[in-house]
């Protein structure tokens, strides 16, 4: 009764689940075998594993697991592999082998193994064609940024000569005798007009030379909170409370630019303070997952509108009164340039969510 039970419960399972004796004669298949592999209990028992699998080229992958486990007794705790299976097609199948062991009079003896495999061929293609979407935008927004970074340095460098020539009459005009104050007051004007557009020449051309990515081992959780208190005193001014939640391991570490992901920091943060009303907060959070680190900065202030928000990372845009919009496009393209990805949350009137994620393997090449 109780062998037949077990047998009702491994025949409703969606995997499927093969039993062989430590020969590789198929002791057990189950009714799911047939879907996914296209083989029967039957015909696994009766032809065995080498004249079902190991008889296409094709399947010379998924034939190593097999392989592996059952003449080198080496198991897999989770693999991904391609399957074709004998109507042909393809299937994207998790497999996960692991040994049959008895005890018996104290010894314990290896008398054969499982093997389980899943049918993931939605799902994967599913994170493929994310994969392709995710890899399409990020070329181009990287050519868009170039292309933007040349047209910058030209406008640059056509702009900046002009600017200290009109500031430099300006001042002319203030030291010259005679002037009435009415003279001097526009050419003061002009001159803070000058200074502005100076300053802002200084930005476009900080962001088109974006030094290359130096990428060491260091602690990204480290970096966040030394920018955090480093912008405590701009959010003093306005009574702002910056509060750092950390929820990622100890002594974690990823491979990235220090310097250059402070700046990426930086500039979400004062974004955050510039955009929170007197006396809120903003939260800062930082947590991991297998593969990346992810940071957050969330304020409470005005958020963004659905009209504006895909254009807040462009280079120029801004709702700020004296804004450049150059801060968040300079982030955009730190991390960027890192492998990461950079998402934005917003809902008008109750604040803004920027969240980046870095990878903790940085191996991109850059140049």
């Amino acid at each position: 009764m109780d062998t037949i039970i077990i047998r009702n419960i491994l025949d409703s399972l969606a995997d499927c689940i093969i039993v062989t004796n430590s020969d590789g004669d198929v002791m057990y298949a189950n009714r799911k075998t047939k879907e996914i592999l296209g083989y029967s209990f039957d015909q696994l028992r009766e032809q065995g594993l080498g004249l079902v699998f190991f008889v296409r080229d094709e399947n010379y992958e998924f034939n190593q697991i097999l392989t592996n486990a059952i003449w080198n007794r080496a198991v897999n705790d989770y693999t991904e592999v391609d399957y074709f299976p004998p109507d042909g097609g393809k299937k994207r199948l998790a497999a996960t082998t692991s040994y049959l062991m008895e005890s018996n009079s104290g010894k314990t003896q290896f008398i054969g193994f499982v093997a389980i495999f899943r049918d993931i061929t939605e799902v994967f293609t599913l994170r493929q064609k994310e994969k392709k979407f995710l890899e399409d935008r990020d070329r181009v927004a990287t050519e868009k940024m170039r292309s933007l970074n040349k047209l910058a340095m030209g406008v640059a460098h056509e702009i900046r000569n002009p600017v200290v020539m009109i500031g430099g009459f300006a001042n002319r005009i203030i030291k010259l005798d005679g002037n009435n104050m009415e003279a001097i007051s526009y050419a003061h004007k002009i001159i803070e007009g000058a200074r502005r557009l100076e300053s802002l020449v200084d930005e476009v051309q900080c962001c088109a030379n974006l030094a290359n990515i130096k990428a060491v081992v260091a602690s990204l959780v480290e970096v966040a909170f030394e920018t955090v208190k480093e912008m405590e005193i701009q959010a003093a001014e306005k009574s702002i409370k910056l509060l750092f939640h950390d929820s990622s391991s100890k002594n974690s570490k990823s491979r990235f630019d220090p310097d250059m992901m402070k700046v990426a920091i930086g500039n979400l943060l004062q974004n955050a303070i510039d955009f929170s009303s007197v006396g809120s907060e903003i939260d800062i959070f930082i947590h991991e997952n297998d593969n990346e680190t992810i940071l957050g900065v969330k304020d409470y202030g005005v958020g963004i509108a659905d009209a504006e928000r895909e254009f807040v990372f462009d280079p120029f845009f801004s709702t700020k009164a004296q804004g450049t919009g150059m801060g968040l496009a300079v982030t955009q393209r730190i991390v960027n340039e890192h492998g990461g990805r950079i998402q934005l949350d917003s809902i008008p009137g109750k604040g803004s969510l920027f969240r980046i994620s870095i990878p903790h393997d940085f191996l991109r090449s850059v140049y």
